[in-house]
């Protein structure tokens, strides 16, 4: 954050100084052109509204401000009369586009976090999918020996992350007797250097001169010493970064691994696995960081709730959520089904019983209350009810009223 910050810093100051060296360049123009009238504010066509639209629109309102004070000086130091009309056509134009220039701005960052969100879905969906591949086709070979799925594995390592305990070396003794790695080091990946997963605080950097680190980092995609252009004097038979948004996460070194189990399609296995494992990582990381006190959400539900909720307070992209409540169990067996099968791609849907109620919570990302509205209209004429059925209630909540979801929902318990 504070590199950032420092950057956001250097970069405005640049746009500054280019914004008075334009400004100072037209002028040196106009007054070869036109000595008695540098800014050439009194031709047909006022040039310098030009100019002024250009800096504005890129560079924002603060740097049009900056511009119009260094013309006002140049027309109080230049002109015999003070054109004032000039001056403040130039200033309403430069509130104008700046507030263009804010707005537009907004509109890129909302655009960009949808998109981030879409490609991290994605990519978590794209790892389960193949992850379960991977874990099935195991299962058909080694049905009898390894009866445990690979998926179910790695779900079980969340217990050794909840406990505290060295979930990392669980999951190299799963590759180990999934895969056959008998020898090897995970570590992860920070601005492109390695540090040991225990290093939480990345003081102690490790040694990533070996060519095959330095070749899986770069092109994010699995080495081994088969490989062309792989110098021979690497300490390690393969390197498998795991990638997630086109960024190099952690990566694994293997130092050790049968001859019969050491091909491409295994590689690649392993590589879906460890991005898997990571993006379940992240999901226990955040369930726990936000502190988590009652069992009614299921934890899935949850992270897609705080995550959505954390965009729209950062960017103000808009989620909604519905949630809907009901005595009637039979009705709301008959509710969930149909909402289960009417959803989107990336709606997600959670019930539970909480104070006599059956409740069922319906996430939107990036939908506004109409769009819910209309869901919700849809499902009730699939079941034939009518809004107004007294056996059932419902609200709908901006994903930024957080607590009020929570009060409505019952999600509040007596320790929370």
């Amino acid at each position: 954050m504070l590199l950032t910050h420092r950057l956001r810093l250097v970069v405005s100051k640049y746009s500054y100084l280019e914004t008075a060296l334009l400004v100072l360049g037209f002028l040196l123009l106009g007054y070869l052109i036109e000595p008695s009238d540098p800014l050439l504010v009194h031709d047909e066509i006022i040039y310098i509204i030009i100019l002024m639209t250009v800096i504005t629109m890129f560079h924002g309102i603060g740097n049009g401000l900056l511009a119009v004070f260094i013309i006002a000086l140049a027309m109080d130091f230049l002109y015999p009369t003070f054109p004032i009309k000039v001056l403040l056509k130039l200033f309403i134009l430069v509130l104008i586009f700046g507030e263009f220039h804010y707005f537009w701005n907004r509109k890129i960052i909302q655009n960009k976090s949808k998109n981030s969100y879409l490609r991290s879905k994605l990519n978590e969906l794209s790892n389960a999918f193949y992850t379960l591949k991977i874990s099935h086709d195991q299962l058909e070979k080694n049905y009898v020996f390894k009866p445990m799925s690979l998926r179910n594995s790695i779900r079980q390592l969340k217990d050794a992350y909840s406990e505290k305990k060295d979930f990392f070396k669980k999951f190299l003794t799963l590759l180990d007797k999934s895969f056959g790695v008998s020898s090897a080091e995970f570590c992860v990946v920070k601005n492109n250097m390695i540090y040991s997963v225990y290093d939480t605080e990345f003081k102690n950097k490790m040694d990533n001169s070996d060519p095959m680190i330095e070749m899986a980092l770069a092109k994010k995609s699995p080495i081994y010493v088969s490989s062309v252009k792989v110098d021979n004097n690497s300490r390690y038979l393969a390197v498998i970064p795991a990638v997630s948004e086109d960024e190099v996460k952690g990566i694994l070194l293997i130092s050790e691994m049968p001859f019969l189990s050491f091909n491409k399609d295994t590689l690649l296995s392993i590589s879906i696995l460890i991005s898997y494992f990571l993006d379940e990582i992240e999901k226990w990381s955040i369930i726990e960081q936000f502190d988590k006190k009652n069992p009614l959400v299921d934890n899935e539900f949850y992270f897609e709730l705080m995550r959505l909720h954390k965009i729209s307070m950062e960017f103000d992209v808009q989620s909604t959520m519905l949630v809907l409540k009901s005595k009637d169990k039979l009705l709301f067996h008959l509710v969930l089904e149909k909402a289960r099968e009417s959803l989107r791609s990336l709606d997600i849907v959670s019930s539970h019983h909480a104070d006599e109620y059956e409740v069922l919570g319906i996430l939107f990302p990036f939908a506004d209350k109409t769009s819910a509205q209309g869901f919700l209209t849809r499902l009730l004429q699939l079941l034939k009810l009518d809004a107004e059925d007294e056996r059932m209630e419902y609200s709908f909540f901006d994903i930024a009223n957080l607590d009020s979801i929570t009060r409505y929902a019952h999600l509040e318990t007596d320790n929370a």
